[in-house]
């Protein structure tokens, strides 16, 4: 396992603090009316003007979220959150799910969302540019194991740089480290247009918020095809298990040998 101790310690709290938020919820009414009300309240967060200031967090958490090397910041769980209470605002309204997917402003509000989180999350990706620029060695003398063990995917593209804007985009459309990936752009000796280099960053990063602002649409589509009523207990429970998926798929990158991977793809 290529994730650090340390890391796993971080992973395990969230995951306990996350089940023990549902045994919570599912077991004492009192908790449960709170985290309820409390939830419809947040439909507030996206509504007139503070629409604005939704747009501003999920820019922040999703440019936060790909500024940290090495360390799990779950953002696809607040772009998700802040999705749900549009999608939620709009049933308020009285619409159901299929007058929902027939309003023109709805597909507005959370496509402008995912455009935004997009460019926070290419913007984020700086960090890992100015650390190869600042330091060309900081891969290859880090005591990191996740660094180190993620640190072979960016020599793909230097590997391939007339593929580079195309490694760049697949990258950032798919939930693997993309991190080394920048640092190795950094620590390149090679011309690196790197305005270019993050409008493909941004159009990768557009495929994963978009996914993220249009799942809970697909939730209440399987929902709906199942015959279970959408209520405000069976989306808390939803959010709550997002939270976990998303925390599975970052400690998996993260513990993925990628080096060892990618190296025998390329011998063969």
């Amino acid at each position: 396992m290529a994730i650090s101790n340390k890391l796993t310690f971080v992973f395990t709290i969230f995951y306990l603090g996350v089940i023990i938020y549902l045994i919570l919820f599912l077991t004492v009414p009192a908790i449960q009316n709170v985290i309820i009300q409390s939830r419809q309240n947040i439909t507030g967060l996206t509504e007139g003007s503070n629409y604005f200031i939704a747009l501003f967090i999920v820019f922040f958490i999703c440019l936060l979220g790909n500024a940290s090397v090495g360390f799990p910041i779950p953002y696809p769980f607040v772009i998700f959150s802040i999705s749900n209470s549009i999608f939620i605002r709009y049933t308020n309204f009285g619409l159901n799910l299929g007058e929902v997917l027939l309003n023109g402003p709805f597909w507005i509000e959370i496509l402008v969302l995912a455009v935004v989180g997009g460019l926070g999350s290419a913007l984020g990706e700086l960090v890992g540019y100015l650390i190869g620029i600042g330091a060309k060695k900081v891969a290859s003398k880090s005591q990191s194991k996740t660094l180190n063990n993620v640190q072979g995917f960016g020599k793909l593209v230097l590997d391939h740089p007339k593929s580079m804007h195309i490694y760049i985009f697949i990258a950032a459309a798919l939930p693997i480290p993309d991190d080394p990936l920048w640092i190795a752009l950094g620590m390149s000796d090679k011309k690196i247009n790197f305005p270019i280099c993050i409008v493909w960053a941004w159009l990768g990063k557009n495929v994963t918020t978009i996914f993220y602002v249009i799942f809970p649409i697909l939730i209440s589509l399987g929902f709906g095809a199942t015959g279970i009523e959408v209520d405000d207990t069976s989306s808390v429970i939803t959010e709550a298990l997002m939270l976990i998926i998303t925390l599975a798929i970052m400690q998996f990158i993260l513990s993925f040998n990628w080096e060892k991977y990618l190296n025998n793809r390329i011998k063969k």
